[in-house]
C-alpha cells in the first residue's frame, strides 16, 4: 500500500490511495483494480504509479489520482530510515543467536533487541535463513 502501516507519509511516485493489489480488490478510494482490463492492467499503464515528467495520457484515467505532497514524502522517508535503523539493531542483536543455531533448525522466542518485547525467531538448517516477528505492534517482522 502506498501509506505503509505505521508510516506518517507516502511513497514518492505512488498515488496516495494505492494499496496492495494482492490483498485488496480496490484502492483506498474504492476504485476496483479489475476495471483496468487488457493492456491497462499492466503496472506501467495503471494510474496508481507516477513517474516525474511522465505524460499522464500514457496512463489509464482515474478521477481519484492524487500524488503525495513533498511533506508526505519527507515524512515517509524519515519513517523508513528509522525502520531500517530498527531492523539493523535487531539483526546485530540476534547475531549471537544465529551463530549458536547455525546448521540446525530451531524456533525460539527471545527478547527483542529493539523494543524489549517478544521476538519469535526461527532458523532453517537447510539454508540458514532466519525469520523473525516481534509481538510489539509496528516493531520488526521479516523473512530471509
Amino acid at each position: 500500500m502506498s501509506k505503509i502501516k505505521g508510516s506518517p507519509g507516502y511513497r514518492a511516485g505512488w498515488c496516495i490511495h494505492f494499496q496492495s493489489m494482492g490483498k485488496f480488490p480496490t484502492c483506498e478510494a474504492g476504485v476496483r483494480y479489475d476495471t483496468f482490463t487488457g493492456e491497462d492492467r499492466y503496472l506501467s499503464r495503471m494510474p496508481c504509479f507516477i513517474k516525474p515528467g511522465e505524460d499522464p495520457s500514457s496512463k489509464a484515467p482515474c478521477p481519484h489520482l492524487r500524488p503525495p505532497t513533498a511533506e508526505e514524502i519527507a515524512a515517509h522517508k524519515e519513517w523508513a530510515a528509522g525502520r531500517l535503523n530498527q531492523l539493523g539493531v535487531v539483526m546485530t542483536g540476534i547475531q549471537p543467536w544465529r551463530e549458536k543455531h547455525r546448521g540446525q533448525s530451531c524456533t525460539e522466542t527471545v527478547e527483542c533487541p529493539a523494543c524489549k518485547g517478544s521476538l519469535r525467531l526461527s532458523i532453517s538448517s537447510y539454508n540458514g535463513h532466519v525469520h523473525g516477528h516481534c509481538s510489539t505492534e509496528d516493531c520488526v517482522s521479516w523473512m530471509e
